[in-house]
């Protein structure tokens, strides 16, 4: 990838691999608790607000998945492909 403001070729990183990683399989979490949503939707004082936190939690989710690479030497955004 090319860096603009080094003017060179550089191996571009991302800021948080590992938790930008992990951030993919968010929308997996409720995925074992399928059979009980009949239980969390009678369950109205602590289950649905347990799950409306879960809902608020995907936005910061979203940004680490959509973070652009960065150049390691200057810190600007690299540019990953280029228009055709």
């Amino acid at each position: 990838m090319h860096c603009e403001r080094c003017r060179t070729d550089v191996d571009a990183q991302y800021e948080h691999p590992r938790l930008r990683r992990l951030a993919r399989y968010y929308l997996l979490i409720p995925i074992p608790f399928v059979p009980l949503f009949p239980i969390i939707g009678s369950d109205y004082v602590v289950m649905l607000p347990l799950m409306m936190a879960y809902m608020l939690g995907i936005g910061p989710v979203l940004t680490l998945v959509r973070e652009k690479p960065i150049c390691p030497v200057c810190g600007a955004h690299v540019v990953t492909a280029t228009p055709t």
